[in-house]
């Protein structure tokens, strides 16, 4: 991150001059980049990575909605909801009723279409990795803007090598790029002028873009510029004034940009692809995710961490000796603080790795933390400089074998499953086919052009009769699922023909890092395969093409209308 010409000159706490710090950085967030586009997963798997990468294909054709209308027939219990993938959801408005529309923000998925207009599949993947390498340099620019060079460079070491933000650095999901939008957001803050104003809503409006349900951070940004202006003599007021301005102008855009979405998708600029929220936020999930977050920070960051957040209540001058007007710094805890509330009010989960919800607050912590040890530096000479060197550095490598041990360099094998099960799904099918799925019901769809019906969505016995329903109409009926889904839906469906057929050897075996099994379920149509297995080598999954997606055909039937009586025996 390139020098403000107005940053004071300040002694260096940490012995690194500006022009050594500043390469160090240029090299860690080149390193953080190379690192992410070495083991990044490259794969449209689950819920968010299918729902990103597949709605970029659908901003490169130019159309938002998945049109499914070819089975506007189904007369069965939440038929629209069961057609939609991980990802994806019925159309609110009547005349798109059977059309399928993002639930994910554009943001993303815009970066992404664009990536891949430029350089295909592969450049499509790149976009995550870019924005660790620009979380890390916005990180170094705010820590010697506020601290010194060498604070900065300690904070950006400690967000590179930061467990979440490495697990997520390999994913196609939107945590690493929104933090990044939002740390580069404030760094422009922090610098005075119209283009340092422009960079900073721009950098705030793709935030906002990317995720809009942290908006509420441009405002708490936004409460610079207002002091700025109310401490401007009458003379510079005006300046100040624009630049406020210029800075709300970008963060309107990207607010306008999503409302328009909002608007063309959902029928409202205020209801998002996620639809209603009612549910998703209790003063239960409070209390609950105060005992995960707090101890996931502290498992994953060390204790050490603690003394970063606690530095953000103290605008000391001691502590931060770069800083001409320490106003920025008491906007940095109010801030994560906002994050942090609107995410232990939110829904519990049980993964460490659920911190990539408040990414967004890591340069904050680590500056922080950089400022006390850049202090600690000044304070103690030579020999304790040394030794805060040291500590730094092993910390990083601690945290680099927590990310290990977490999975963070092995996540590519687990999500390239979804290409491989999906061509081999491809390959043991018909285009005659549907295939009941959860985990799989987008990347089935995306590598193995198949229809995908969603078996959570089925109660009673209407899977069944919708497997009969099917098959009367020409349609093979298939089910894959992850190893772990698999106890599940025998119970779910322990009492159903569906359930006996999930009893038997499965047509297909995939074995990896897990296992995934195929089974036919109904229908006239017999699979290419009387039963094989698959041990994974990887090759050739990475940063796979998605293949043409055509619904099967449902035949002319002359038996009885509706869907048989299936009722379950007691």
């Amino acid at each position: 991150m390139p020098s403000s010409p107005d940053t004071p000159r300040t002694p260096n706490p940490l012995q690194f001059s500006d022009r050594l710090a500043a390469r160090l950085a240029w090299f860690l967030a080149a390193a953080t980049f190379v690192v992410g586009l070495t083991w990044a997963t490259t794969a449209a798997s689950g819920a968010d990575a299918y729902g990103y990468v597949s709605q970029a294909d659908l901003w490169l054709e130019r159309r938002l909605t998945i049109d499914q209308t070819w089975l506007a027939a189904a007369e069965w219990p939440m038929a629209r909801w069961t057609l939609a993938p991980l990802g994806y959801r019925p159309s609110n408005l009547v005349e798109q009723a059977w059309h399928l529309v993002p639930m994910y923000s554009p943001g993303l998925p815009l970066l992404m279409a664009a990536a891949k207009a430029i350089g295909g599949q592969e450049l499509l993947f790149w976009i995550v990795p870019l924005s660790g390498a620009g979380l890390v340099l916005a990180t170094f620019g705010i820590g010697r803007r506020l601290a010194s060079p060498g604070a900065g460079l300690a904070a950006a070491w400690l967000v590179a090598t930061s467990p979440a933000v490495l697990f997520m650095l390999m994913a196609p999901m939107s945590d690493v790029p929104v933090a990044a939008a939002w740390a580069a957001s404030f760094y422009f803050l922090l610098n005075r002028g119209r283009k340092a104003a422009v960079a900073a809503g721009l950098a705030a409006g793709l935030a906002i873009l990317i995720r809009p349900n942290l908006v509420f951070v441009a405002a708490l940004f936004g409460l610079w510029y207002l002091v700025r202006i109310v401490k401007a003599h009458s003379d510079a007021r005006r300046a100040e004034f624009v630049d406020g301005a210029l800075f709300s102008i970008g963060v309107a855009a990207g607010a306008t940009v999503v409302a328009l979405v909002n608007r063309a998708l959902n029928g409202s600029p205020l209801i998002s692809g996620y639809g209603s929220l009612a549910g998703a936020f209790s003063s239960e999930f409070f209390w609950q995710n105060l005992t995960r977050y707090p101890r996931w920070l502290v498992e994953t960051q060390s204790p050490i961490v603690l003394l970063g957040i606690a530095a953000l209540a103290v605008p000391a001058r001691a502590l931060w000796p770069a800083a001409r007007d320490r106003t920025p710094i008491l906007l940095m805890l109010p801030s994560a603080v906002a994050i942090w509330l609107f995410y232990l009010f939110y829904r519990v989960y049980e993964e460490w790795w659920f911190l990539r919800f408040v990414l967004t607050s890591w340069p904050f912590f680590m500056v922080g933390l950089g400022a006390v040890l850049a202090l600690a530096a000044r304070r103690g000479g030579r020999l304790t400089t040394a030794l805060l060197v040291t500590g730094v550095v092993a910390l990083g490598a601690w945290q680099v074998t927590v990310a290990i041990d977490r999975s963070a360099f092995n996540l590519w094998k687990e999500e390239r499953r979804y290409v491989t099960v999906g061509r081999a799904v491809r390959r043991i099918t018909d285009r005659q086919s549907v295939v009941f799925a959860m985990q799989h019901s987008g990347s089935v769809r995306y590598y193995g052009g198949r229809m995908t019906l969603r078996y959570d969505g089925f109660t009673g016995a209407w899977i069944d009769r919708v497997v009969r329903w099917l098959g009367d109409r020409g349609i093979t009926s298939y089910m894959l699922l992850d190893d772990w889904e698999v106890p599940i839906a025998r119970e779910q469906f322990s009492q159903l023909e569906t359930g006996r057929r999930l009893l038997e050897p499965p047509l297909l075996r995939y074995r990896g890092t897990s296992e995934v099994f195929l089974w036919k379920i109904g229908g006239p149509g017999e699979p290419l395969t009387d039963g094989e297995s698959i041990y994974d080598d990887y090759v050739g999954t990475r940063s796979v093409e998605p293949v043409a997606f055509v619904p099967p055909t449902l035949l002319p039937y002359d038996g009885p209308p509706g869907f048989p009586d299936l009722t379950p025996p007691e």
